[in-house]
């Protein structure tokens, strides 16, 4: 997946607070000199310069850049600098942070007004002291409609059931069958959870993959992730029940989806339990896009995922709303983090997938309630 639109933004801010930059400095300069006016004059000009270059990024600009950070050096320069110069500048620095943090959408399209409402969004007093890791790709077209911190190492809690399952779809096909069983915990696993007075666990009878995922993805069943995790151990010849052997057959996955090693994930567990556990929501939707364009490994996926306001952990979620029965999704919660991945039936009529990840947040319900907002921007039409 290409990715130039992203870069090319950044560069276009990356100008814009180059000239924000040397705006605010050349007040500093011109205390020092006989020409003030002329140099603020000099210095407006630049300004209007950088803004009229701003706009014209913005209405290419699918990703919403943070904020632009202009740097003043607050020491004197020859003669004092006084309050009032003092106030206009802080005054011009504000002006233009403000502006910079303002992308101008065209409200005449859907994308232009998903990307408002979804920037209105970003901007709610929970991300203060909370993260947010956000990717929403349009599979349709083959482009990215917004990201926030997409590259940003967070833990994905039951999301990693997502790892788990397109590596098993893939390594092991749709025709395998096993008896589910866990002999141990895995490290770092957060102990409050109930698998872990289940210990060890296995199966009364013998499950095909398609039973196995059902449970795993619509129940969110941390036995059934984590015997499933354990499978794809010898799946490429390793030694069974090694965790290097099952971290090396999902790696090779993750290369096919064009996710090389040291992408900033580490896997731990097959549940998303553990603490461990550490992806990127960029790297987690190219796994998803990859997923669909696979034929095989969609059909096994697809129909294992909750749907919005009807089955699964998604069953008590966007009722009422144009969301319902248009999100196909895996949730997770662990202390601190609430996760949301999948699909989307998007509101122009296009394959969304999407990864959104809150972390630091006092409670699930605060991300969970941040990811349903999301979700009807996104299928709102």
């Amino acid at each position: 997946m290409k990715i130039s639109s992203h870069t090319q933004a950044r560069a276009r801010d990356f100008h814009v607070n180059l000239f924000i930059n040397a705006a605010c400095m050349s007040a500093y300069i011109s205390k020092k000199r006989i020409f003030v006016s002329v140099m603020k004059k000099i210095l407006f000009g630049i300004i209007a310069a950088a803004i009229l270059f701003s706009c014209s990024s913005h209405r290419n600009a699918v990703v919403p850049q943070p904020e632009v950070r202009t740097v003043i050096v607050e020491k004197k320069i020859g003669n004092a600098v006084s309050n009032e110069d003092l106030m206009i500048l802080g005054m011009l620095r504000q002006g233009c942070r403000n502006f910079s943090t303002s992308p101008m959408y065209s409200t005449d399209t859907w994308e232009g007004r998903l990307q408002l409402r979804l920037t209105e969004l970003c901007n709610d007093p929970m991300f203060r002291n909370s993260q947010l890791g956000m990717v929403l790709y349009d599979i349709t077209d083959g482009r990215y409609l917004f990201t926030v911190n997409g590259e940003q190492r967070m833990r994905p809690a039951s999301c990693q059931k997502l790892v788990t399952a397109i590596a098993a779809i893939e390594l092991l096909g749709c025709g395998y069958s096993y008896v589910p069983r866990i002999e141990k915990a895995g490290e770092g696993w957060c102990w409050d959870d109930d698998i872990t007075s289940q210990m060890p666990y296995s199966a009364r009878r013998r499950m095909g993959i398609t039973d196995v995922l059902a449970l795993m993805m619509k129940d969110s069943d941390n036995k059934m992730a984590e015997s499933l995790f354990w499978q794809l151990s010898a799946s490429g010849g390793g030694k069974p029940g090694s965790l290097l052997s099952v971290v090396s057959s999902i790696e090779s996955v993750l290369c096919r989806a064009g996710i090389p090693k040291g992408s900033g994930y580490r896997i731990a567990d097959g549940s998303g339990l553990s603490l461990y556990n550490y992806i990127t929501p960029q790297m987690l939707n190219a796994l998803l896009v990859y997923a669909w364009s696979r034929e095989e490994t969609r059909s096994l996926l697809f129909p294992s995922l909750p749907i919005g306001g009807v089955d699964g952990t998604l069953k008590k979620r966007f009722i009422g709303t144009c969301a319902c029965n248009n999100i196909f999704a895996k949730t997770g919660t662990v202390t601190g983090v609430s996760s949301l991945s999948g699909y989307a039936n998007g509101g122009n009529g296009h394959v969304i997938s999407f990864c959104i990840i809150n972390q630091g947040i006092e409670s699930g319900a605060m991300g969970r309630a941040f990811q349903d907002r999301v979700c009807v921007a996104l299928t709102e039409r």
